[in-house]
């Protein structure tokens, strides 16, 4: 028999099977090749493809879809490049556009020219979004030096909404651990032990 890899094992992986068992897809991440886990590149996080296809399904006009690939292009950069300097500045913009989605450029035939709103998720009617896990999640650092992986993203229709940081039971304080990787992801260590760590490590 093999031997256990505890965190995996009894964390990780069931984890993800019971997300699987409520609907969601898993895909098990790869850190070699991004084009597994639907990237180009280790530096994108948001799952572009899934959000395309969810922006022109959530989106209709008389029943059917009428963004095209430039208003679709529009939202996903409203989203990524969402408004802020610090990172709950820019996490409270994200949320608001979230919640209430974002504007597109309207077309002539149709309530006169008039900007119309966009959706990034139905809150309304849960079951038309699409929902997604990736373990081992590599993201490339923003510095360009190294990278990170954490454990589990989860997705709504491409867009990353949880970080999920496991650890072994068996290691003394498991709390503590993965709230310190977390703060490292987000590059704030920094900000909670200025004596501790200078460097920009996280994404």
């Amino acid at each position: 028999m093999s031997k256990i890899q505890w965190e995996y094992d009894l964390v990780e992986k069931p984890f993800c099977e019971q997300l699987r068992g409520m609907g969601w897809q898993w895909i098990e991440g790869d850190v070699d090749v991004p084009e597994l886990t639907e990237r180009e590149s280790f530096r994108e996080v948001v799952l572009k493809g899934r959000l395309e296809a969810a922006l022109r399904r959530l989106n209709l006009r008389d029943g059917r879809p009428w963004l095209d690939e430039a208003r679709v292009a529009h939202a996903i950069r409203d989203l990524e490049k969402a408004a802020g300097h610090r990172l709950m500045e820019v996490n409270q913009n994200a949320t608001s556009l979230l919640l209430k989605g974002t504007v597109a450029e309207g077309l002539p035939d149709w309530d006169h020219g008039r900007p119309q709103p966009v959706r990034y998720i139905d809150f309304e009617n849960p079951a038309n979004n699409d929902f997604l896990v990736v373990n081992q999640f590599k993201v490339e650092l923003t510095s360009g030096r190294g990278h990170i992986i954490p454990d589990a993203v989860l997705f709504v229709n491409g867009i990353p909404l949880v970080v999920a940081e496991f650890k072994s039971p068996g290691i003394e304080n498991p709390l503590q651990e993965a709230i310190n990787q977390l703060l490292r992801y987000s590059n704030q260590r920094r900000e909670v032990w200025p004596a501790l760590y200078a460097d920009n490590e996280g994404v």
